[in-house]
């Protein structure tokens, strides 16, 4: 007993001295046990994927074994019925996991069965899968020469879908497809997700571009998707956000389709201080108004409060009815880079010559009218004619100006005149379409796109009276030539500008007399100087506050 009790207190006083090394014990212990876990979990997974992987190589081994008894058959007793069976099983080797290396192999099989049962679109969709899923696979090459021989002969002539491009910014998105050849469109929207379809056909689709994707990820549009939906149709897919409209439209010379993405609410950038300068807040009527000093006084008696004028064909758009002002102008000159314009006699180019007005006329209107300007191009830099248009709808603008010199294989020609883009919307057709939606149960979107036509209306209207007031201005000024008023033409750097927009040819570059003239500083100074009083003209027709000295300037 006695030994007992000692060997005891031996045993707890050896404890108590390494206490430390027994706690670390057990932490070695806890990290050994939390080790083997973690090993145990990996080797579970590794092993369950080594399951997926041995259940896939079993599927495709009953797969092919269906197919050698389909191919036993006679050729007119292969039904449609046993030839999907054998479809179905090859399916099923890449639903078990997609990882197998017997996936790519189930596919091409796929799509050649698919045909033999007349589904070329379903064989097409297939190939397409496989090309984006696997891009590595070594049945590329056959994939590709299968895609191309079922897309190579739609069912009647069309063209090519070339290429796909895009420009984005925090309130619109602009998709461009580089087409090739006579197609058509159509756009379609489906749910759960959002996202908008637009299909081009008759179509092909350029082989580089089969299952490409391009992430956008922005509150507009998260992804752009091309694939060859059918033999020939090319379905491009855009993945909305929830607050986005998209508008289609063709464009030509070169041929491409454009598409429009923007937002449906109003959280557009705060305008900056508009031309014309809203009247001042009253005091209080409790408040006596501090006494106006003689020269306040005067101010104040000069200053007018005019509401806006009809156009000059006695109509009174939206934005005169709703009082709104201009306060921020993009200003585009054409052309630049590789693209030089026309050119004159002696060798001045159009580029050239639209940059150095464009500057002007920036430094004019932000010294004089306070507004802010945006420029398409602030250097001798070729920039896309989609692009121009785009980035004043980006940037909430409310004027777009275009400026270009004209040419003329008559040397004589010369003058100035400003065109605008007008889509031959009437208002009789809109008033047809606003008494057939109303009448009908038509969803909200139809009703908006009706809404959005009677604006395109106003903005044709405006963009007719912004060109009158420029053109006034241009043709008054010293040297002009004669005033060849204002037109109106399919320009493509005016199509789909949500604003007022306007191209002006400030004069013959290819005249000799009138390349001479703009050549010389002073010229240039006051064809910006022309375009300047034409913006003010036309601002000063809003609604707002205008100074006796203005009305006068206006009136002279």
């Amino acid at each position: 007993m006695r030994l007992r009790a000692v060997t005891d207190r031996s045993y707890s006083a050896g404890c108590l001295t390494v206490g430390a090394f027994c706690d670390r014990t057990r932490l070695r212990n806890q990290v050994v046990s939390a080790v083997f876990l973690a090993s145990f979990l990996l080797v579970s997974n590794a092993n369950a994927q080594d399951s997926l992987l041995q259940q896939a190589r079993k599927q495709f081994a009953f797969a092919e074994q269906l197919e050698m008894q389909l191919n036993e058959l006679a050729a007119e007793a292969r039904s449609r019925t046993e030839i999907l069976r054998v479809i179905n099983a090859y399916q099923r080797v890449y639903l078990i996991t997609p990882h197998t290396a017997s996936a790519d192999n189930a596919l091409i099989t796929i799509a050649k069965l698919y045909e033999d049962i007349k589904e070329p679109r379903l064989a097409l969709r297939t190939l397409t899968f496989l090309l984006r899923e696997y891009p590595g696979t070594p049945y590329r090459n056959a994939a590709e020469r299968d895609v191309a021989r079922l897309i190579g002969t739609p069912e009647r002539s069309g063209g090519t879908v070339e290429n796909v491009r895009f420009w984005e910014s925090a309130n619109t998105i602009r998709v461009v497809l580089d087409l090739s050849g006579d197609v058509e469109f159509k756009q379609g929207e489906a749910r759960n997700p959002e996202r908008v379809f637009v299909d081009v056909s008759p179509a092909r689709l350029n082989t580089v571009l089969l299952g490409k994707q391009w992430p956008v990820q922005s509150a507009l549009l998260a992804q752009i998707r091309v694939g060859q939906y059918d033999a020939s149709t090319v379905r491009v897919v855009l993945d909305i956000g929830a607050n986005a409209r998209a508008t289609s439209f063709k464009l030509s010379d070169p041929d491409r389709l454009v598409v429009d993405i923007a937002g449906t609410d109003s959280s557009v950038p705060a305008a900056p201080t508009p031309l014309t300068t809203a009247q001042p807040p009253q005091p209080p009527a409790s408040t006596p108004a501090p006494a106006a000093t003689p020269a306040r006084a005067a101010e104040t008696e000069s200053r007018v409060v005019t509401p806006a004028r009809p156009t000059d064909r006695g109509s009174l758009s939206l934005i005169r009815s709703l009082g709104l002002k201009v306060s921020r102008v993009v200003i585009d000159a054409g052309h630049g880079g590789h693209d030089a314009g026309s050119l004159g006699p002696t060798g001045f180019t159009e580029k050239e010559l639209v940059l150095d007005v464009a500057q002007r006329l920036k430094q004019l209107i932000v010294s004089e009218l306070a507004a802010e300007v945006v420029m398409t191009r602030e250097d001798d830099s070729y920039v896309a004619l989609e692009a121009r248009t785009a980035k004043a709808n980006q940037q909430a603008a409310d004027l777009f100006i275009s400026i270009h010199a004209n040419s003329s294989r008559i040397r004589s020609v010369r003058g100035a005149e400003t065109f605008f883009l007008n889509f031959t919307t009437s208002r009789e057709a809109l008033e047809t379409a606003t008494r057939e939606n109303a009448a009908s149960e038509s969803s909200i979107h139809e009703l908006q796109d009706i809404a959005k036509k009677i604006m395109l209306r106003d903005k044709v209207e405006e963009s007719r009276e912004l060109a009158e007031h420029i053109q006034k201005a241009l043709s008054a000024r010293k040297d002009s030539g004669p005033n060849r008023g204002v037109k109106q033409a399919p320009f493509v750097v005016l199509i789909g500008a949500n604003i007022p927009s306007v191209l002006a040819e400030v004069g013959f570059i290819s005249n000799p007399v009138e390349e001479r003239l703009i050549k010389t500083p002073e010229y240039r100074q006051a064809i910006a100087q022309a375009l300047l009083e034409g913006v003010r003209s036309y601002a000063e027709s809003l609604s707002g506050v205008k100074t006796v000295r203005s009305q006068e300037k206006t009136q002279d």
